[in-house]
């Protein structure tokens, strides 16, 4: 019980940050769906869920992140595979992975898969600009070049504009946490309806030490 109270204050460390600190979007979510049989899906905010979400059942997750550009996309096979079972099934969505695979928000339109995406938008393909932050470092090059071709504003993606185009009912984008709760419950009865929904979550740039946790 130590433990878990000395992450939760961990968690709220900047907890009026605009946009969001990573953490306080996995706490905001975990006020929403513990009390709904959910299901997670992809997790790259692992290292904030992990600690701060109660894996109760087995099928919470499927043991392994599933669902990058490279595999079957926005973690459509896990949707498909609870459907019709009454469990929520969330898809922590990163912004840059989506920008692979937009498409995936049609197909789940198409054949109305209900899943909950919630992007978690730092504004960036972070993997790829810290990997160039590191290489920066290793060949003793400019660090401020880093951003070239990893950032992912201005302009800004509108990923709630992206949804509805797809047929995906969207929201956002939301960068303040107090409005991100009653966002996510506008979702869920999407969801709940046998719709998928998608709520677009602006985060702060994570560090890279939470990063390489």
């Amino acid at each position: 019980d130590a433990m878990f109270a000395k992450w939760d204050a961990e968690a709220r460390q900047g907890w009026d940050s605009v946009p969001m600190t990573p953490q306080r979007l996995a706490l905001e979510m975990w006020d929403v769906i513990k009390d709904e049989d959910w299901v997670l899906t992809a997790n790259t905010l692992k290292y904030w869920v992990r600690k701060l979400w109660n894996f109760d059942k087995a099928y919470r997750h499927p043991g392994q992140d599933i669902g990058t550009s490279t595999q079957v996309g926005i973690s459509l096979g896990v949707g498909l595979a609870n459907k019709g079972s009454g469990r929520l099934v969330v898809d922590i969505q990163p912004d840059g992975d989506l920008m692979f695979d937009a498409g995936a928000l049609w197909f789940a339109a198409k054949h109305e898969i209900p899943m909950l995406f919630v992007m978690y938008n730092n504004r960036a393909y972070y993997n790829d600009w810290d990997h160039q932050i590191h290489l920066a470092h290793e060949r003793d090059t400019d660090e401020a070049k880093a951003h070239i071709g990893m950032d992912l504003f201005g302009p800004d993606p509108d990923f709630a504009g992206l949804a509805r185009s797809m047929g995906v009912w969207g929201e956002g984008p939301i960068e303040k946490g107090e409005d991100l709760a009653p966002a996510l419950r506008r979702a869920i009865e999407v969801v709940k309806s046998g719709k998928p929904a998608l709520v677009d979550a602006v985060t702060s740039r994570i560090t890279q030490k939470a990063f390489h946790a």
